[in-house]
């Protein structure tokens, strides 16, 4: 029974008698319709879509809670209020008319918190449904309305026929989700990685078509080789893209570790054939399965290879991309009347999970400020800037043909200079250097992502084939005794689903401190594993280029590829871009623009809300993502990747000093590491940081009961914890320690930390073969070395060259504010921001004279945490 309804006044299409006519209700000057067909009786479709309250959530996905205020009988004259799920705004309508002989409803507007932009009266829905046949019925809405100003009219009709898109389609689902069924055998596996060291797994297997429920097998106690020969029938709907396996082991305490992860799609499947796989598995070793897919209602038999998934998905898929560009046409109409009104206050939204992929819960994600605030448009010298990045980038992209055809046969590597001329300059050092191994391992402390490179005193982080290494006649765990074993593990990489066409690895390296004379020393390499299989792993090292020189060059570009997409989805965009977005709604929010904590903030926020909002709608779109080519990972399985990790980040562990000892670095240089000036500059701009920040927090509160007793802080740190999703945050601060603790960690993530891992990308990332984006084959087997000509085709097609090339360069564009330029301080506490001003100085003297004398040695100075270089906030 319904929410609301009571026996004796239930209104069954079967039993009513049709009402005498619809009374007469005022007719706006505007219309908006929409109309669909859902494949059902249209009696079945009214008795499912008859109820007012509750029950409408079953179809209507948008909307977050529904019911029927009191006293609860869904009668005509009832009212049912609503939450939607986008915008959380709190909407009710009135019940006017039911007519259940002929299918009609008519519901009326009766309010909407908050208020909208413009004022809109006089709202009247009409819902038709006839029948089309026995089996179909039309539905159509139809809406009229006043509106205060025309220009908003395109706005609301767009958004009225979302919604009532929304509720066809949901009923659509509803009624004919199932378009066939797979039949799966899970029978075995072989080879799996083991995630216990030495010890056998207890492996199962999680599966699940994308779109549908997951279904698991039983566990197979300790073992490599597990036998399951277990059959599943999972249904196949319109949105089906994929089944997806997942190897786990079963911890009996903990979490479950993933084994690995596999997937076919389904237009490899024909219907009514079986087909036996044998499935790579992303971790290591192999699934067996067997597989037969048997659609229903197909217009006709299959030729020989038809694949049948075809014609039902490119429709569905059409409609998503349709529909999706329509969710963006409706926030950028909604920012140019947020802009001609009185403007968008700062709201969270949870990230909504992508159609094509709604398996993977991107709700986890840190929130978002969604729509854009109008206070967070670029100014027009901010995208002019843009604009004028870009075109420098065109102008420079002329004749590039031309300088192609010039550079063959110039050296296997000279093509990839063509992409350098005018104003993007080469760097001709790198170029020189990046195939030697001591360059290789300086990027991982000078370079733009030194947040890998750890300090080894594991060994049982260190797999058993790379034992043997040795440096300067050390054997691996000798070095590890001295102090001079430093890892770099690529794990991450595991959870990733693979990419047809697509090929990446989840690297383990080794490097050592290798001692030079003079007292001196550098990072030197090891050695490398690229895979985790069982005893069949194979290691390149220095000693094996003697031999295949190619193997282990393109070895260490497969590195350098899962460095790539590492560094720029985890700790670049997630770390830095994501995480610190909830921070600058809470900051707008909770705290007025007369405290003191604002005040220090607000300029460490300037157009973050903005360039994540631009990302959303071009790195990582919902229709067309720029990264989805240029990355191994593609962009969805950059998102799972990023997904993962965030469940075990903690916004404070995180912090740099923290964050540095966990890999074992410290301020002292106890680790002994030369060369590492990431650590060496980060340690010493976080101390004036924090200096900064002490002597402010001193200022505006006089001890530990003030911070406690500041309402309007506590607020911001709940939401920010809460809504916001940013995990580790304080969910509450009650001393001053803690408050100039996670102040300082603040800006130092949107200042220091975002610069040290953006603003380097167009010195290492440019030319293109010392960091691919994506690599297109695996490492060849078989005991002779590889050919040049096959390292060459195994980089991106020369299009993918060039947006790596363009992307990197507008990342790497220079900050409006440096940090010397911050001035939040200057008229409220003169004497800390002085001070502060004074510090940066003096740092900036100290980096700059340290840098002259590496260029005086003839080598590359680190100048991204020059506090002349490092922006103020996340601005690019």
């Amino acid at each position: 029974m319904f929410e609301g309804e009571a026996d004796d006044e239930d209104m069954s299409p079967s039993t009513c008698e049709p009402p005498s006519g619809p009374p007469v209700f005022p007719k706006g000057a505007y219309s908006a319709e929409a109309q669909g067909k859902v494949k059902a009786p249209v009696k079945e479709v009214w008795k499912v879509f008859r109820p007012f309250g509750k029950p409408c959530l079953e179809y209507w996905k948008i909307y977050e809670s529904m019911k029927i205020e009191a006293p609860g009988k869904d009668v005509v004259g009832c009212v049912r209020s609503f939450v939607t799920s986008k915008t959380g705004s709190h909407i009710k309508e009135r019940l006017e008319w039911r007519d259940d002989i002929n299918h009609v409803e008519i519901y009326s507007l009766l309010s909407m918190t908050p208020p909208p932009p413009v004022t809109m009266t006089n709202v009247y829905t009409k819902v038709t449904m006839t029948a089309v046949g026995e089996k179909e019925t039309e539905v159509k809405f139809e809406c009229t309305f006043d509106v205060s100003v025309s220009f908003a009219v395109s706005r609301i009709q767009d958004k009225q026929k979302g919604a009532y898109m929304a509720c066809i389609n949901g009923l659509q689902q509803l009624f004919h989700s199932e378009v066939g069924t797979l039949e799966v055998v899970v029978r075995s596996a072989a080879d799996l990685a083991r995630t216990d060291g030495w010890f056998d797994a207890d492996p199962y297997v999680v599966l699940a078509v994308n779109d549908g429920k997951p279904v698991t097998t039983k566990v197979c106690s300790s073992t490599q080789k597990p036998i399951w020969d277990e059959r599943f029938q999972l249904p196949v709907t319109s949105r089906s893209r994929n089944v997806n396996f997942t190897v786990l082991d079963r911890d009996r305490v903990g979490q479950d570790d993933i084994m690995g992860t596999a997937n076919v799609n389904l237009d490899e499947l024909t219907s009514d054939k079986e087909k036996k796989m044998t499935l790579d598995v992303q971790g290591g070793g192999t699934l067996n399965v067997r597989l037969y897919l048997k659609m229903h209602d197909k217009p006709k038999e299959p030729e020989e290879g038809e694949k049948l998934n075809k014609p039902v998905a490119i429709p569905f898929l059409a409609h998503v991309a349709q529909s999706e560009m329509d969710a963006i046409k409706n926030e950028i109409t909604s920012l140019i009347m947020m802009f001609a009104g009185p403007g968008q206050k700062y709201e969270m939204s949870d990230m909504t999970r992508l159609r094509t992929h709604p398996d993977v819960p991107l709700e986890e994600y840190p929130a978002a400020c969604v729509p854009l605030p109008t206070q967070e448009m670029f100014t027009p010298r901010k995208a002019g800037r843009l604009m004028e990045r870009l075109m420098e980038f065109i102008a420079s992209m002329g004749g590039i043909l031309v300088r192609r055809d010039e550079l063959k046969g110039k050296g296997i590597w000279n093509p990839w200079k063509a992409n350098f001329s005018g104003n993007l300059p080469a760097n001709e050092k790198l170029i020189e250097e990046w195939q030697k191994d001591e360059e290789f391992c300086r990027q991982y402390l000078q370079g733009i992502n030194p947040m890998l490179v750890t300090l080894c005193k594991d060994q049982s982080l260190i797999p058993a084939e790379m034992l043997g290494l040795k440096g300067q006649g050390k054997t691996t765990l000798q070095l590890m005794e001295e102090s001079r074993l430093f890892i770099v593990d690529y794990a991450p990489m595991l959870g990733v689903p693979a990419t047809p066409g697509k090929v990446f690895y989840a690297p383990i390296v080794l490097m050592y401190k290798e001692k030079l004379d003079g007292g001196k020393s550098r990072l030197n390499m090891l050695g490398i594993q690229l895979t985790r299989d069982k005893g069949i792993n194979e290691v390149y090292s220095p000693e094996s280029a003697k031999t295949h020189p190619n193997k282990y060059m393109f070895a260490k570009m497969h590195v350098q590829s899962a460095d790539n997409n590492v560094h720029q989805f985890l700790y670049h965009l997630g770390y830095t871009h994501l995480a610190m977005e909830p921070i600058v709604v809470a900051l707008h929010t909770h705290l007025p623009p007369d405290h003191p904590i604002h005040r220090l903030l607000l300029p460490h926020f300037k157009d973050t809300i903005g360039i994540n909002f631009l990302a959303r709608h071009s790195l990582v779109s919902r229709i067309v993502p720029i990264t989805d080519p240029m990355f191994a990972t593609s962009t969805v399985g950059a998102l799972i990747m990023f997904l993962n990790e965030w469940r075990k980040y903690n916004f404070m562990d995180m912090a740099f000093p923290k964050e540095l000892k966990r890999r074992g670095f410290d301020e002292a240089g106890t680790d002994g590491l030369e060369g590492y000036f990431y650590r060496d500059d980060g340690f010493k701009l976080w101390n004036v940081y924090k200096t900064y920040v002490t002597g402010t927090v001193n200022r505006a509160y006089y001890d530990d009961q003030a911070v406690q007793a500041d309402k309007s802080l506590q607020e911001f740190c709940k939401m920010t914890e809460g809504p916001g999703k940013l995990h580790g945050f304080p969910r509450e601060i009650s001393t001053k320690k803690l408050l100039i603790d996670c102040l300082t960690n603040i800006i130092f993530n949107v200042s220091a930390q975002h610069s040290a891992i953006n603003f380097p990308q167009y010195d290492y990332d440019s030319f293109v073969p010392n960091r691919p984006g994506q690599l297109t084959s695996q490492m060849p087997d078989g005991p002779n070395d590889m050919l040049e000509s096959a390292v060459l085709e195994a980089l991106p097609p020369k299009r993918y060259t060039s947006l790596q090339v363009l992307l990197s360069y507008m990342l790497s564009m220079p900050s409006q504010t440096a940090i010397t330029g911050v001035e939040a301080m200057k008229d409220v506490y003169p004497e800390v921001h002085a001070k502060f001003q004074t510090q940066l100085q003096d740092l900036s003297k100290e980096i700059k004279g340290r840098n002259e004398g590496l260029k005086a040695e003839g080598k590359v100075a680190y100048t991204y945490l020059d506090p002349e270089n490092v922006a103020m906030s996340i601005d690019i």
